[in-house]
């Protein structure tokens, strides 16, 4: 899964194939790292990259070493096309459809892994596109809460 103005490394998908040979059979993702081509635009765009830096590079790595479930970013994503079947796909109704997904594979009982490839996108260089899609997450993650702790238990 790609964004249209997402630029992912030239070998990835050599190495998504490589990775899921290699993967256990509960491995049902995996994940590659997101980060910006225009980092240097403006102060927007620098904070944005520090942003993506700590969370793909030290939060979501260090989630992955503590067995914890992974919440899965929009992009960089592959997936073993049946285990995505056999969940449903995507939640249609949730804007963070993507964070959903990772933790319903996790409640299944399949992994996503990190993978050490990188794909890079435009961060948005002006105030107001930043505070909708930060609304837009937050409101997203907000329901993805509600709707896995219904039942805690399975999580």
């Amino acid at each position: 899964v790609w964004d249209a103005e997402d630029a992912p490394a030239p070998d990835q998908l050599e190495r998504v194939v490589q990775q899921f040979h290699r993967a256990a059979p509960d491995v049902a993702c995996l994940q590659g790292v997101l980060d910006y081509y225009n980092t240097g635009r403006n102060l927007i765009t620098r904070c944005f990259t520090l942003e993506y830096a700590t969370w793909w590079r030290v939060l979501l790595p260090g989630l992955a070493r503590l067995g914890f479930v992974l919440p899965l970013g929009g992009t960089t994503l592959f997936f073993r096309r049946h285990r995505l079947e056999q969940l449903g796909g995507w939640d249609a109704h949730n804007v963070t459809e993507d964070a959903d997904l990772g933790l319903r594979l996790a409640r299944h009982g399949y992994r996503t892994e990190l993978m050490h490839t990188a794909t890079f996108e435009e961060a948005t260089a002006r105030p107001w596109p930043w505070v909708r899609q930060r609304s837009r997450w937050l409101k997203g993650f907000l329901v993805t809460w509600c709707v896995h702790m219904r039942r805690p238990a399975r999580l």
